[in-house]
C-alpha cells in the first residue's frame, strides 16, 4: 500500500538545520548561496514542499536579499523550486514524469559508460567497492544518510572510469538530480529504504570483477528501474511508468543482440 511522504516543514525561519553563512560580497556570494541551498534541497534538510519565505531567508542565512533572489531564481531553472506568480517560493515536489526520464536517460547512459569501462576494473578497484558496500550497509543500519550518499555515488562512480569528462559531467548531473527522489523514498520509508539496492549493488559488482558486460549492464539498469519503480510505486502511484519502461527494454535487447 502507498505511503505518505512525511509533511514538510512549514518555513525554513523555523528550522534549525539552515546555517548562517559568512558570505563574500555580492557577486562572488552569489555561487556559495547557490551550493549551499541547492545541497540542502538535494539532501533533504529543505524538505518538497517547504515553503521559502525571501525575508525570513535571508534574516537566518544572515544575507542580503539581492543575491538571494537570484539564487533563487537559478534554482527555479533547475527545476529545484516553483515561484508563483504571487512571488511565493517552495521547494519543488515530486514530479513523476521528471523521475520516469530521468531514470530511463540514466539507464542508457550509464550502461554505455559501465561497458566501456568494465574492461579496465582491476584488483585494487574491487578492493575499494568492497569497501565502499560495506560503508553503505553500515550508514543504511544507522540512518546516517549522508555518509551513505557519499559512498553510493563513489560506488556508481567507479563503474565509469573510462569514458570521457563529458560524460562524467553528465552521469554526475543526473545523479544530483535523483538524490531529491531518493530523499522522498527514504522519508516514506524511514526504516527499509536501504535494504532493496544491496543485493542488487553486490550483484553488480560481482558481474564487473568477473568482466561479464552482459550480467553488469543488465543488472545495473534493472537496479535503476528498480529505484524509480520503488519511487514512483511510493509516492505516485497513479502514475503509469513509461520511459523507465522502454529503456529497460532496449538494454535488455541490446544484450542479447550482443550475446
Amino acid at each position: 500500500m502507498p505511503r505518505a511522504v512525511r509533511s514538510p516543514a512549514p518555513s525554513p525561519a523555523s528550522s534549525p538545520k539552515l546555517q548562517k553563512l559568512h558570505l563574500p560580497e555580492v557577486r562572488q556570494a552569489i555561487p556559495v548561496l547557490h551550493a549551499y541551498l541547492r545541497e540542502c534541497i538535494l539532501d533533504g534538510t529543505l524538505e518538497p514542499g517547504t515553503k521559502l519565505s525571501q525575508v525570513a531567508l535571508a534574516e537566518q542565512l544572515g544575507v542580503s536579499r539581492t543575491p538571494l533572489r537570484e539564487v533563487l531564481r537559478m534554482l527555479q531553472e533547475e527545476g529545484l523550486v516553483e515561484i508563483e506568480p504571487n512571488q511565493r517560493t517552495r521547494v519543488a515536489g515530486l514530479d513523476p514524469k521528471e523521475l520516469d526520464e530521468l531514470y530511463a536517460s540514466r539507464i542508457l547512459l550509464e550502461t554505455l559508460a559501465l561497458s566501456l569501462s568494465i574492461d579496465s576494473f582491476g584488483p585494487a578497484d574491487t578492493k575499494r567497492a568492497k569497501s565502499l558496500l560495506t560503508t553503505m550497509r553500515a550508514a543504511g543500519r544507522k540512518g546516517d544518510v549522508r555518509s551513505w550518499f557519499t559512498a553510493h555515488r563513489e560506488f556508481h562512480q567507479m563503474m565509469y572510469t573510462a569514458v570521457g569528462e563529458g560524460v562524467q559531467r553528465q552521469l554526475a548531473a543526473y545523479a544530483d538530480r535523483s538524490i531529491r527522489y531518493i530523499r522522498i523514498y527514504q522519508l516514506a520509508e524511514p526504516n527499509s529504504w536501504q535494504a532493496a539496492g544491496e543485493g542488487e549493488h553486490q550483484a553488480i559488482l560481482d558481474a564487473v570483477v568477473a568482466h561479464d558486460r552482459a550480467a553488469a549492464t543488465t543488472g545495473l539498469a534493472h537496479h535503476l528501474a528498480g529505484t524509480a519503480e520503488r519511487v514512483l510505486t511510493d509516492c505516485a502511484p497513479a502514475y503509469r511508468i513509461q520511459a523507465v519502461t522502454h529503456a529497460l527494454a532496449l538494454v535488455d535487447q541490446r544484450v542479447l543482440t550482443t550475446t
